[in-house]
């Protein structure tokens, strides 16, 4: 009876929540559906895409799919590099933030600061660092590794949190030390999931990274952005499909790995 009731007033709250969502977005099909035409002149302003790679007469300054392959290194670079920087800080503080591996004045106080990181919004950390050290790709591999650590932080300690603790035990009544403990007791039995984990992050890094130019890192969102306002559509359409080819690459890439870590 008791569990009925609970379930029933969860599904209500649930409910309640969309119904209210729903109305505050101001959410509609029919506007969705009478915006058709717009959508479709926006669309037909995009194409065709240019593919030019040559500059011509008509457009003598660098063609976009020429100025895209130059970006697509600066956009893994900053994906590569912030992934990397965000794995290392966050193996030390997914281990001291684990409840079961450390004493509750440790893993609290890296707990609430995972989750601090991983709320500031990853634009609004790129500004901070265009801000402070101007505009380049430093900037945006600063914004990645800080709201990396925070995500995989957060993501390592709930996986240290599930290991079987009958080896740790054992090691314990041994006398090893913390360290030892980790090294021989907890890293065999979470190491593929870290690696993979890593990985599933460096692609959702890769999509950052390119939004990032929107707010001045020199990544394929920067050019995105330069030619909306010079009202470039062809060019726009040309970053865009690039973009989503180099994201299709690295996820395809991703998975292959992952596949083989399990």
């Amino acid at each position: 009876m008791y569990r009925a009731a609970r379930d029933i007033t969860v599904t209500l709250i649930v409910i309640g929540l969309l119904v209210w969502s729903w109305h505050g977005t101001e959410t509609s099909f029919v506007r969705l559906r009478d915006s058709g035409p717009a959508l479709l002149e926006f669309l037909d302003r995009m194409w065709p895409p240019d593919l030019t790679w040559t500059p011509t007469e008509r457009r003598p300054f660098e063609p976009p799919l020429r100025l895209a392959a130059k970006t697509i290194a600066v956009t893994l670079q900053i994906s590569l590099l912030g992934t990397a920087l965000a794995t290392a800080a966050a193996l030390a503080l997914g281990f001291l933030a684990a409840e079961n591996l450390t004493p509750h004045w440790v893993h609290h106080p890296l707990k609430v600061l995972l989750a601090l990181l991983r709320s500031v919004p990853i634009l609004l950390l790129a500004l901070l660092f265009c801000g402070a050290l101007g505009l380049g790709p430093f900037p945006g591999v600063l914004a990645v590794a800080i709201h990396s650590i925070g995500m995989l932080g957060k993501l390592f300690a709930e996986e240290c949190e599930t290991v079987e603790p009958g080896v740790w035990e054992a090691l314990d009544s041994a006398g090893a030390n913390w360290l030892q403990k980790v090294r021989y007791a907890i890293w065999p039995q979470v190491a593929a999931q870290f690696w993979s984990l890593t990985l599933f992050r460096l692609d959702m890094n890769v999509r950052e990274s390119a939004v990032l130019g929107l707010v001045g890192v020199g990544t394929l969102g920067f050019w995105i952005d330069n030619y909306r306002r010079a009202f470039d559509y062809p060019s726009v359409a040309t970053m865009v499909i690039v973009t989503m080819i180099v994201v299709l690459v690295v996820d395809q890439i991703s998975v292959q790995i992952r596949r083989r870590l399990k």
